[in-house]
C-alpha cells in the first residue's frame, strides 16, 4: 500500500499483550487511530502491507522475527514508512542501529502512561498524525 498511508493510522507491534493495549490507550487518548496490532517481526510486515499505517511501532526484541529484521523488510515495501522503534533495553546502540536502517526514532518501554504522552504527544504532532 504504498503511497495511500492512513493519515491517522497507527500499527502497534509489540509481543507484550500489555504493552500493546498500554500503547493503545495512550495513543487513542492523544487523537491517533490505532488501524492494527502485531505479536511479531512476521504479522508486522502482514499487517503493514494490510492496512499501510501512517506509523507503525515496532518493538526491537519480539518472537517469529526480530524488529530489526521487520524494519528492513517494512522500509523495502515503502521506504518512506515511518517507524518508532520500542526498546526495553537500556542499551540504545540497536535502537540507534535502526535508525540508521530507516527507522524514525525510538522510544523506551517501562515508562508510566503519562510519560508516555508526554514524550509522543509531540512526536505524533510533528508528524502530522494528531
Amino acid at each position: 500500500m504504498t503511497g495511500e498511508a492512513n493519515s491517522k493510522g497507527v500499527l502497534i507491534v509489540d509481543d507484550e499483550p500489555m504493552m500493546r493495549a498500554v500503547l493503545k490507550m495512550v495513543l487513542e487518548s492523544l487523537g491517533a487511530n490505532v488501524v492494527g496490532e502485531a505479536a511479531d517481526g512476521k504479522e508486522a510486515i502482514e499487517r503493514f502491507q494490510e492496512v499501510g499505517p501512517a506509523l507503525t511501532f515496532l518493538d526491537i526484541e519480539m518472537p517469529v522475527k526480530n524488529g530489526f529484521d521487520a524494519l528492513e523488510e517494512i522500509v523495502k515495501i515503502d521506504a518512506s514508512a515511518r517507524v518508532i522503534m520500542l526498546t526495553g533495553n537500556d542499551n540504545t546502540s540497536i535502537a540507534e542501529a535502526c535508525i540508521a536502517s530507516g527507522a524514525s526514532d525510538y522510544v523506551r518501554k517501562g515508562q508510566t502512561p503519562e510519560q508516555l504522552m508526554a514524550e509522543l504527544g509531540p512526536k505524533l504532532t510533528a508528524m502530522k498524525i494528531v
